[in-house]
């Protein structure tokens, strides 16, 4: 009987792990839209994609279900949670009261050096329909706002931008010419790069502030324009 329940037990464990490793590929691929919002999505597609059983793919949607990244729809599958001009204003709401104040506990603590690092990364830009190079550029631009707020020496904090940037990370996979609009408000990283190395926690809240403004508006217009770009599967 012992035997039995250890047996059962290690299939369990077995069957957990692989499960958090498709949740850990579907959510990525997710976030970065190689499944587009709106998207339907049944479990023995998905089984056959990444080459498993359907029990993990099962604990993988759950768990995405509970992220509200995909929506489960009785005796229909699941569909990929759609962007909606309410999500993103509720990201940039919480981001705007967030990233701000973590700009201020930064400024005089933030590693300038690997800040500017990163700004030429993301100043160097993108090439036109690679989609290589818009996921780096994505990810850069993420690390750099990450960055800022781990300086402010809170790790929750830290935890909950990176989830929010996910987020907005959907929209900007999506509609990537938004990508060319954001890089021309980019003078505001050097500006707040500038606040941040000399100690101005005033300045780096401000422009902060008037970064995410002026993001959430270009994503915003995006949205409300209709306008996607549809990333290939690669």
């Amino acid at each position: 009987m012992a035997s039995k329940l250890r047996g059962k037990r290690k299939m369990t464990a077995a069957a957990s792990s692989l499960g958090e490793e498709i949740y850990r590929r579907i959510r990525r691929d997710i976030i970065g839209c190689v499944f587009v919002p709106g998207e339907s999505c049944s479990e023995s597609q998905l089984a056959d994609l990444y080459g498993v059983g359907k029990a993990p793919v099962r604990w993988a949607l759950a768990a995405l279900s509970r992220e509200r990244l995909v929506i489960a729809r009785p005796r229909q599958g699941h569909t990929v949670a759609p962007l909606s001009i309410e999500s993103l204003n509720e990201v940039f709401g919480v981001r705007l009261i967030l990233e701000p104040v973590a700009a201020r506990l930064a400024a005089g603590r933030a590693d300038i050096t690997l800040l500017n690092q990163l700004q030429d990364r993301i100043t160097a830009g993108i090439r036109a329909g690679d989609r290589r190079s818009e996921r780096r550029w994505i990810e850069v631009n993420n690390a750099f706002h990450i960055e800022i707020t781990r300086a402010a020496g809170n790790e929750r904090l830290t935890q909950i931008v990176a989830t929010l940037l996910e987020e907005s990370q959907r929209t900007m996979h999506l509609l990537t010419f938004v990508i060319e609009r954001v890089k021309s408000i980019g003078g505001d990283h050097r500006d707040l790069i500038e606040a941040l190395g000399s100690g101005d926690g005033a300045a780096a809240e401000r422009v902060a502030r008037r970064h995410l403004e002026n993001s959430r508006r270009l994503m915003m217009d995006a949205l409300l324009s209709g306008a996607t770009a549809v990333p290939r599967r690669s």
